[in-house]
């Protein structure tokens, strides 16, 4: 059973969360491209030679089709292996194990809710994680939610050791000051999300400029607005962080709902 294995048990696997639209992946030319070089640095290098990529890709493609419908879909690899012993030599990339669960996508979770975080310590990384590594270890962030979040809250604000802003536990976040957007830029602590990317690709025709930087948290709470993305909610605004609260002028909330609306072409 998925939940018996070592790999799920342990975050010893490489995944990415998806949605699936009428039977159809969406943005899964990112999601794959993200996913194999998570593959390549935990599991790799493999036996099979340059090829490879594109064989995987065909197998991870031929394992969703097993879904349908509207759901969000999470693809996991990992390789089956005795205890205490991750890596022993080079393997092919048959010999990895591959994963797909869909559940049924909760429409409620693409709402114009916005989210109340609660700011917490990040969990540390070394500064060799690769920023674009997911892997399925959730200890540490179940366990910063349940030390931190108060009654009322939806998600945790990591901070960094210097009260930077970086991600929450499921959404990179985004500010917005003087029609400007920042965000922390992508390392240990913060992940290159796959709608990261989108907003980032199309924050010009949006703002005046946009600027990879950790915002301080006096900064954040002199922004202008506060919004989350990740691939299965899209993007939602933040109207709460800790005790402060964020309000928002009617000709912003008309932006972000085209903001929200063009990132998910």
């Amino acid at each position: 059973m998925e939940n018996m294995n070592r790999a799920f048990m342990y975050g010893e696997s490489v995944f990415t969360t998806m949605r699936m639209v009428d039977g159809v992946l969406l943005d899964w030319g990112y999601h794959f491209e993200r996913l194999q070089k998570g593959v390549e640095f935990v599991y790799g290098p493999f036996t099979d030679g340059p090829d490879w990529v594109v064989h995987f890709k065909n197998r991870l493609e031929a394992v969703c089709q097993k879904e349908t419908g509207d759901k969000v879909i999470r693809l996991t690899v990992f390789r089956e292996q005795a205890r205490g012993l991750l890596r022993s030599s080079l393997i092919s990339y048959m010999d990895l194990k591959v994963h797909c669960s869909g559940t049924s996508l909760d429409e409620t979770r693409l709402g114009d809710k916005m989210f109340k975080l609660r700011t917490c310590p990040a969990p540390t990384r070394p500064h060799w994680w690769p920023s674009y590594l997911k892997a399925g270890n959730y200890l540490e962030t179940i366990l910063s939610q349940k030390k931190y979040l108060k009654e009322g809250d939806d998600d945790v604000l990591f901070l960094s050791p210097t009260d930077t802003v970086l991600e929450s536990s499921v959404a990179n976040i985004f500010i917005v000051r003087h029609d400007k957007l920042f965000t922390a830029p992508p390392g240990p602590n913060v992940l290159e999300g796959i709608m990261r990317k989108k907003v980032i690709d199309v924050a010009t025709e949006f703002f005046l400029d946009f600027i990879e930087s950790e915002a301080t948290m006096d900064q954040i709470l002199k922004a202008d607005a506060v919004f989350g993305s990740n691939s299965v909610r899209g993007l939602f605004l933040v109207d709460q962080i800790d005790d402060y609260a964020i309000t928002y002028t009617e000709d912003f909330l008309n932006k972000f709902k085209k903001l929200k609306n063009r990132v998910f072409e």
